[in-house]
Parts: C-alpha cells; structure tokens; sequence
C-alpha cells in the first residue's frame, strides 16, 4: 500500500492538540492547531467503561482533573461532564474522524482493548489513508499489521530497538516515529535517517519544543517533528515549505 499519510516532505504533528490553551485532547485543541494550519494531529486513545474509543493520554484523571479516577471505570459523558467544567469537549475518534475530514491522525493505542474497535472505527470511516497507527507496545502495532494490511503503522519500541541497533527491518511498517534519547541512550543520528530512508521508511521525531533543535533536525533530514509548540513549529514550516 502506498503510504498516503504524508503529502509533503516535511510535516509537523501538534502533540495533543493546543495543549497551552486548551485541555489536551479536547476537541478545541484540535480546533485550535487545524486553525494554525496544521494537517497532522497526534493523540492517545483509550477506552471509557461504556466501550467508547477517547482521545485521552493517561490511564486516570489525576493530572488533568486532580481526581484519582480511572478512565475504564468512567463512561463517555462522566469524562465530558469535567471536560465541559473547563469549557472543553470530550472527542472519541470516531468524532475527530467527522470533524476534521482534511486532517491525518497519528494514533497512539495506549492500551490492547483499543486496538480492535480502533481498526474497525478506521475501516468503518474509510479512513486508513489518513490514520497512522503507533504504539510503544509492539503488540499493539503487530495486531494491526496482521488485522489491517493497509493501515498505515510505526515501528513499536521492541522494532526501534531492533531496527537502530541491528538495522533490522521485518515488519511491513511506513513510519519510524522516535525521540532524541530514550532512558539516557541516544536514539536518532543520521546513520538511523539514512537506513531508515533506505528501507523506505519515513522517520518522525518527538517531541521537539525548541527553535535550536527544530532546525538542526531539519538540516538533518527528518520527516516529521512532533511538538507541544504548535505556533512555533508553524512558523518555522512555513519558511521551509
């Protein structure tokens, strides 16, 4: 399958949304960087107790909502109730699938129950062309590859390993999506660019908040930079594109 998901050399992925103005996540963070001019949205997704697929990063409400809930053990419009307290919206996928019909999502499948419905969700809104697929659980991603052959997949952690240290490549994957470092140890370097582009693989790189490193990884080739500085992220794209 031809890989659809990136229609220019260089992308920027906003990280949650406009997570400095709006709770991450929400519906009006994405609202926010789509108004920025931003193509590409990069979230998490978990399951609420009555088996909706959120956009939500951790497993409780504690950071967000100083509440030591979990979110399995809450339904979709419990969690929206807290969300529309701080004057935002709860988003499931299947809804930022409708309401941004132009934009391309990197899931992050946080936990095993989300893979299945998510692939269904996807195929149900014909959407695999604009829906990449990420999980630090190879299990995760390798679900998708055997379920779904033409979902648009990253590597998983346990691949990133074996691909940097070994350049070995034996999944059908179109995107390597790493950070700078990883537990102390360095994760991306042009060696990891130039093999990476030589197996046909694009390469993301989060998650970058800072003008210096923006553009050295620029100059040194990568596809794409996950941020949580959207407007400045814009910025510098639109000089380079």
């Amino acid at each position: 399958m031809e890989n659809n998901f990136q229609n220019t050399p260089l992308i920027g992925l906003s990280h949650r949304g406009d997570s400095k103005n709006y709770i991450e996540n929400s519906l009006e963070a994405f609202e926010a960087v789509v108004n920025m001019g931003f193509t590409h949205i990069e979230t998490d997704l978990r399951m609420t107790l009555d088996y909706e697929i959120i956009a939500f990063h951790d497993e409780n409400l504690k950071r967000l909502f100083n509440l030591d809930l979990k979110v399995e053990d809450l339904r979709f419009e419990e969690i929206d109730y807290l969300f529309k307290e701080k004057n935002c919206s709860l988003i499931s996928l299947e809804e930022a699938l409708i309401r941004f019909p132009n934009s391309f999502f990197n899931i992050d499948l946080k936990v095993q129950e989300v893979v299945k419905k998510s692939i269904e969700t996807v195929r149900k809104m014909n959407a695999f062309h604009r829906v990449c697929f990420a999980s630090f659980n190879s299990r995760n991603t390798n679900f998708v590859l055997k379920n779904a052959p033409e979902a648009i997949v990253s590597l998983g952690l346990k691949d990133v390993a074996f691909f940097k240290f070994f350049n070995v490549l034996n999944k059908k994957a179109k995107i390597i999506q790493i950070p700078l470092k990883w537990k102390g140890i360095k994760v991306l370097s042009q060696k990891v660019i130039k093999n990476a582009k030589k197996k046909g693989l694009l390469v993301h790189v989060w998650t970058i908040n800072d003008e210096k490193t923006i553009y050295e990884l620029i100059d040194m080739g990568v596809n794409g930079i996950v941020t949580d500085e959207p407007e400045l992220l814009m910025k510098i794209l639109n000089k380079e594109n």
